[in-house]
C-alpha cells in the first residue's frame, strides 16, 4: 500500500494538527509515514496544505500526486485540484465535486470553536479507508489525553455520516506493531541531549524555532529565549566557558548575526554547537519554505582561519546521529560545530527508527582547581589543550594570545599558536572520513546529493540503475571516489557540485529546483530516467 493524502485549508483551521493526527492514525495500525507541513508565513487565511504518506515500506519523503486530497476552504481547492489523482473530501459549506461532509455543522451542532473541523477531517478520513473507529478513539486518547473527548464525538459525527451516506475506499487493518513518528527537531535535540546537552538558547526563527519549543519541555536542559540572535550565540559561549554543553540555533538570517561571535569561538578555541537550519532567502526570502542555499555561507561563515566542522544529516533518523556527532566533536576539539539542515528535513514528521544507542556523550577531562594560573593554550603535538573552568584561574581570549590567554602580537607566538590550532584540522579528518560519505545501492552511474533532498532520491536511485552518495560532512572535505556524478540539489548555483568539481575533480551534471518546495520521487524520475 501506498497512500498519499493532503490535507488542506487556511491558516488557524488546525490543518498541521490534522496532518499529524492522520500520520499517528496509520502510525498506530503500523504502517510507514511521512508527514510534510507547507504553509505561509502569516497567522490567519492563506493556503496551508499537510501531505501525508503511507506506505507498507519505509519511506522518506511525500509524493507529488494525492490520492485523496481533503479540503476546508473552496479557494484552496483550486490550487491543489491540478495534484489530485483520486477523490476529494470536503466541508460541504462549500460546493465541489467530490465527498461532501457537513464539518461546519458538525461542530456547531457541538459548539466548539471552527478548529475543530480537523477532528471531523479525521472522523471522515477513517471512514473513507475503513479504519475501525476504535483505532481513531486510541488515537485521540494517546495525543490529547482525557481533553480528547471532544475531538471523539465530533469525528465520530463525520465518520458516521460517511458510513450513511457513502462507501469506504478500502479496509486499512493492521500492518505490523505500531511506529514512533517523530520530527527532525525533535530528533536533533534528542541527539544533541544524548550528547550531553545542558543549555540550549535561540530566538525565535522558521524552521529552526521547534527545536526551541521541544527542549522548552525537556527535563534536564535549561532552554531560554534572548533578545536576538546574538545574544543567543554569546551565551551559548559563555555557558561552554563554564564548562556546560551548549548549543544554538537558527535560520540563515539569524546565522549572519552569529558569524563575529563564531569567530571568537574558533580562536578561543570554546566548543559551541550551532543549527543552521536553511529556508528560501536571501534576506527574508520566503519564510517558511524550504531550500539548501546556504552552503557557501557556513563553510566559511567569519574571518581569519580556524578549526571547523561542518555537517548535514540526510534523513531524520540521522539528525539524531549527526546532532550527537557534532556535539561530542565540539568538545574533544575545542572549537564550533554547524550542523546544516533545512526546512524541509526539520519540520517533517515521520516513522523514524532511533537508535538509542548510536549516541553518548564522550565526556573530556575538565578541570577546575585554583592551582596557579592554568595554561588554558598550552602548545601539544595534537594542537587540543587542556580545558579548565572557574574556579581555576584561566584565561578565554579572543586577541591572538600565548599558552596563558594573555594577548600577543609577537610574530614567533603568533606562527606557533595559529599552527597550534589548524593541527586540530588533520585529527578532525581522520574523526570524519570513515562517516562523511554514505552510500547506497550498486550502480555505474552515480547520483549524489545532500540533506532532506535524499528522501526522494532514494527512492528512485534503485529502480533507475543508480548508486547513491550522499554527503554528510563537507568540513572537512572528504574527496569522493568517483569522477562523474549526477549532483541534485535545491539551489540556483549548484553548491555541491562547483565543491565536488573544483575540489574533487569531479565531473558533474546538476539537477536542480528553487522554487522552495523539496523535489519529489515523480519529479526525480522524470529528470534521472
Amino acid at each position: 500500500m501506498d497512500l498519499n493524502i493532503c490535507i488542506s485549508g487556511a491558516a488557524g483551521d488546525g490543518v498541521k494538527e490534522a496532518g499529524e493526527l492522520c500520520g499517528r492514525l496509520f502510525a498506530e495500525l503500523g504502517y510507514e509515514v511521512f508527514i510534510y507541513q507547507e504553509y505561509q508565513s502569516i497567522i490567519r487565511g492563506g493556503h496551508n496544505a499537510s501531505v501525508v504518506r503511507v506506505s507498507d515500506r519505509k519511506i522518506h519523503s511525500h509524493r507529488r500526486y494525492y490520492d485523496l486530497l481533503i479540503c476546508l476552504e473552496d479557494y484552496i481547492y483550486r490550487i491543489h485540484a491540478p495534484f489530485v489523482r483520486g477523490d476529494v473530501i470536503f466541508d460541504s459549506k462549500f460546493s465541489c465535486e467530490g465527498i461532501g461532509i457537513p464539518m461546519t455543522q458538525i461542530v456547531r451542532e457541538e459548539h466548539e470553536p471552527m478548529i475543530f473541523r480537523n477532528a471531523a477531517s479525521i472522523g471522515a478520513l477513517a471512514a473513507y479507508f475503513g479504519v475501525e473507529f476504535e483505532t481513531v478513539i486510541e488515537m485521540f486518547r494517546e495525543r490529547f489525553g482525557e481533553k480528547a473527548r471532544d475531538d471523539i464525538v465530533i469525528a465520530r459525527s463525520a465518520y458516521n455520516y460517511y458510513m450513511e451516506n457513502y462507501t469506504p475506499k478500502m479496509s486499512v487493518g493492521r500492518n505490523g506493531p505500531k511506529g514512533r513518528l517523530i520530527s527532525g527537531a525533535n530528533a536533533i535535540a534528542d541527539g544533541m541531549v544524548k550528547a550531553g546537552l545542558e543549555y540550549y538558547y535561540a530566538y525565535p526563527m522558521t524552521p529552526a524555532s521547534p527545536v526551541l519549543h521541544y527542549l522548552v519541555r525537556k527535563r534536564g536542559v535549561i532552554a531560554y529565549q534572548p533578545e536576538s540572535e546574538i545574544s543567543a550565540i554569546n551565551m551559548a559561549i559563555g555557558s561552554a566557558i563554564a564548562g556546560k554543553r551548549s548549543a544554538t540555533g537558527t535560520s540563515g538570517g539569524g546565522f549572519a548575526l552569529m558569524c563575529e561571535s563564531i569567530g571568537l569561538a574558533g580562536i578561543a578555541e570554546i566548543p559551541v554547537m550551532i543549527i543552521e537550519a536553511q529556508r528560501t532567502g536571501p534576506s527574508t526570502g520566503m519564510a517558511t519554505y524550504s531550500g539548501q542555499e546556504d552552503l557557501d555561507f557556513v563553510l566559511y561563515p567569519s574571518h581569519g582561519e580556524f578549526p571547523l566542522i561542518v555537517g548535514t544529516p540526510y534523513t531524520i533518523g540521522d539528525g539524531f546521529r549527526m546532532a550527537g556527532e557534532l556535539m561530542n566533536l565540539a568538545w574533544k576539539y575545542q572549537t564550533p560545530t554547524i550542523l546544516l539542515t533545512d526546512k524541509h528535513l526539520i519540520e517533517s514528521t515521520e516513522t523514524a527508527e532511533i537508535d538509542e544507542n548510536a549516541v553518548e556523550c564522550e565526556e573530556i577531562e575538565i578541570q577546575n582547581s585554583s592551582d596557579g594560573i592554568f595554561r588554558r593554550y598550552e602548545i601539544t603535538e595534537s594542537g587540543i589543550s587542556g580545558y579548565a573552568i572557574p574556579p581555576a584561574i584561566v584565561k578565554f581570549n579572543s586577541n591572538e594570545h600565548d599558552e596563558f590567554g594573555l594577548t600577543t602580537d609577537d610574530a614567533d607566538l603568533r606562527e606557533k599558536m595559529h599552527d597550534k590550532r589548524m593541527k586540530k584540522e588533520r585529527m578532525i579528518e581522520s574523526d570524519v572520513r570513515d562517516i562523511a560519505w554514505k552510500e547506497f545501492f550498486r550502480g555505474s552511474d552515480v547520483v549524489v546529493t545532500w540533506g532532506s533532498t535524499f528522501g526522494a532520491l532514494f527512492e528512485v536511485a534503485e529502480e533507475l540503475g543508480y548508486r547513491l552518495a550522499v554527503m554528510r560532512y563537507f568540513r572537512p572535505f572528504i574527496p569522493p571516489d568517483f569522477k562523474r556524478a549526477t549532483v541534485v540539489e535545491c539551489n540556483y548555483t549548484g553548491q555541491l557540485s562547483r565543491m565536488l568539481r573544483e575540489k574533487a575533480g569531479v565531473e558533474v551534471e546538476t539537477i536542480l529546483k528553487w522554487d522552495g518546495r523539496p523535489f519529489t520521487p515523480e519529479e526525480l524520475r522524470e529528470r534521472l530516467g
